[in-house]
């Protein structure tokens, strides 16, 4: 270890309150050792037990949230930050920290007109200054027992002190050696009890000069300034998402008020349930992500702090400090994607609204309407990408299945198309009932729209809009998707009366496949320019948002032939996947990261392969249970499948995520 006192960062984080991030007063330390303003510890206590059981005994702490014990359980959760014991270390060093802003002299020095004679010593209980000499021969002999402190490790000067080397816990030995088969430091006798027979042991001073040497201690630096880089982007985002949410709930409110008036004295109650109904909801969200966002603040301080102290550690060769930092470093940057991962399940947009019952005839419970909280999904900002796994190398997980037969269908379903919607709602074609069906992800039957002709696959054209190409007769139809409605916008029909099967959309137009193999670009006004014929029928496409390419699905059985390929608009094709792993494709659908989707038919099994068509991978198969499956809609790390082997699998869809 290098002499000298501890760094000036170390000392300003040891005293500096994690909540508040300002000098500590009156500090409290938990059993933890973490320690906190009085104040902002009973703060941070009623709000973290608000609204649990009032028999809450304990809390987590704010840092490493360990659970807390408080000492009398008895008293209320506002007393409880008293309880805990202050730190009176740290109650000294502010106090030195505030003395040390002038040269400190020695007081009886200054009584014998020695007026210039520096400090060594602090009497805290007597509150005088002392030289070394006149410790000696002063202090010493009156008050022996008095609680005395060398302050020259403290000189606003920056003079040092030579402190000293850490030792170790079971032998009060020396720190000297490093062994990296179990990451630990030890002294002579341990490393003759227990690391004897170890291959790589060294000492502290040559194991950080092999540190320096490589690339660790920079490749932990830029994982931690990633890190804080990603957890800034979620501060942000989430800064963002509380501004939005704050001016839903005006808008809400003000909703709310104008239709008050229109009822006159009638609708207080119902005004008050109403109002009470979107504050509740308003504050329950927005402490969930201020929640969120504290994690994230804290991780970054403590990252931040750790890069620095690292850095000045490394080049002060301080061996010590810099490994016990670096281990550190390498335990922050494994909380920041654990918490990311974490945030990732449930990264949604929160949308407050209130709905107002239309034509309103009777002051039912409705009668003031209803506050509805949507949820859309997603992307997670740029900075956090390297921290998650690709979807390339995640596993299967089958996390639901439901029935998509209505009342009303008359035939069993064959599910020709899906489309998963940003709002988490899953729009189907039901070839055989002539019908678009609108769920939930969860299985709710939202509503269903009689198309003329039969449906077959289906395209996004924006967050509210779709298509779906149609046979007998061929075409295209536009639908809208509004409150959980769906309502027929237009209808574009083929002028050349061949079957439209496969749908995607992109730069104003639709890109059809057809029954005879040929891929077509119609207009919204119907015309329609030939982009491509291939050998066979192409049931279902794709936009690449990665390449801007259109992937298409080839039915092809023999080995050899194409089974997807992907068109450019200036009419390139490149031959993406031969028939082989897959027979028959059909259902075809892209993620974020470029992966391709493809369902074989014959084959019996759905693949996820590389952009390129270079890695291959089977995620379901026929030991899966998996029979003729037909259609095929990615949504972030989650996919829907529509089969046509069983009845029951036929009238029903399952939803998958990669995990």
């Amino acid at each position: 270890m290098a002499d000298g006192g501890p760094s000036p960062e170390l000392d300003e984080h040891l005293l500096e309150c994690p909540i508040c991030l300002e000098r500590l007063r009156q500090p409290k330390s938990l059993p933890c050792l973490h320690s906190f303003c009085q104040e902002y510890l009973r703060t941070y206590i009623t709000k973290e037990l608000s609204g649990k059981m009032a028999s809450a005994t304990s809390f987590p702490c704010p840092v490493c949230r360990r659970m807390t014990q408080t000492v009398n359980q008895t008293e209320a959760k506002d007393k409880w930050a008293e309880q805990f014991p202050t730190n009176a270390v740290v109650q000294d060093l502010i106090q030195l920290k505030e003395r040390s802003s002038e040269p400190l002299y020695c007081k009886p020095c200054q009584t014998r007109d020695n007026l210039t004679n520096l400090a060594k010593f602090w009497c805290k209980s007597m509150n005088a200054n002392f030289c070394e000499s006149c410790k000696v021969q002063f202090h010493d002999i009156i008050h022996n027992d008095c609680d005395i402190l060398d302050i020259t490790r403290y000189d606003s000067r920056g003079t040092k002190q030579s402190r000293s080397v850490p030792k170790c816990d079971q032998h009060h030995k020396k720190l000297i050696w490093y062994c990296e088969n179990h990451k630990r430091l030890g002294c002579n006798i341990c490393m003759i009890k227990d690391h004897r027979r170890c291959g790589e042991v060294t000492t502290a001073m040559e194991y950080l000069q092999k540190l320096k040497a490589g690339s660790q201690l920079e490749e932990m630096e830029m994982a931690l300034k990633k890190g804080t880089q990603a957890m800034t982007s979620l501060v942000k985002d989430f800064d963002e998402q509380i501004q939005t949410m704050v001016q839903n709930q005006e808008i809400a409110l003000q909703s709310i008020k104008d239709l008050r008036q229109s009822v006159e004295e009638q609708l207080n109650k119902l005004q008050k349930d109403v109002t009470d109904k979107l504050i509740t909801l308003f504050k329950e969200e927005k402490g969930n992500i201020e929640a969120s966002l504290r994690q994230c603040e804290r991780l970054i301080n403590s990252m931040v702090n750790t890069m620095k102290l690292s850095v000045t550690a490394a080049e002060g060769n301080d061996a010590i400090e810099a490994i016990v930092l670096y281990q550190r470093g390498q335990a922050e940057v494994e909380s920041c994607k654990v918490l990311v991962k974490e945030i990732s399940k449930s990264f949604t947009s929160v949308i407050i609204n209130h709905h107002i019952v239309p034509r309103l005839e009777t002051l039912g419970d409705e009668a003031m309407g209803k506050i509805v909280i949507e949820r859309q999904r997603r992307c997670f900002p740029d900075d956090l990408n390297y921290l998650s796994v690709p979807l390339s190398e995640r596993n299967v997980t089958k996390i639901g299945k439901f029935n998509v037969k209505t009342p009303s269908d008359k035939n069993d379903c064959l599910i020709w198309g899906v489309v998963y919607l940003p709002y988490e709602h899953i729009l189907l074609s039901d070839y055989n009932n002539k019908k678009l069906k609108l769920f939930t992800d969860k299985g709710q039957d939202l509503d269903e729209l009689s198309i003329r002709g039969c449906p077959s696959d289906l395209c996004l054209v924006n967050n509210n809009t779709m298509a779906v190409a149609v046979t007998s007769p061929s075409g295209v139809r536009v639908v809208k998707v509004e409150d959980s409605k769906l309502s027929l916008l237009s209808e574009i029909n083929m002028p050349n009366c061949k079957d439209c099967y496969g749908i995607t959309y992109t730069d104003g137009r639709f890109i059809v496949g057809t029954g005879g193999g040929d891929v077509y670009i119609v207009t919204q006004n119907g015309a329609t320019e030939l982009l491509y014929k291939y050998n066979n029928v192409c049931y279902f496409l794709t936009q690449d948002p990665v390449k801007g390419d259109t992937l298409v699905s080839v039915n092809n059985y023999n080995t050899g032939n194409v089974a997807v390929s992907r068109l450019s608009a200036d009419k390139r094709h490149t031959d993406v996947m031969k028939v082989g792993v897959v027979r028959s494709a059909i259902g075809i659908d892209v993620d974020r990261e470029g992966n391709i989707y493809v369902c074989g038919y014959s084959s019996h099994n759905v693949v996820q392969m590389s952009g390129d068509g270079a890695h291959v991978r089977e995620l379901l198969t026929s030991m899966d249970g998996t029979e003729y499956p037909r259609a095929i809609a990615v949504h972030g790390d989650t996919f829907v499948v529509t089969s046509l082997g069983s009845a029951e699998q036929r009238n029903s869809i399952c939803i998958f995520q990669l995990c």
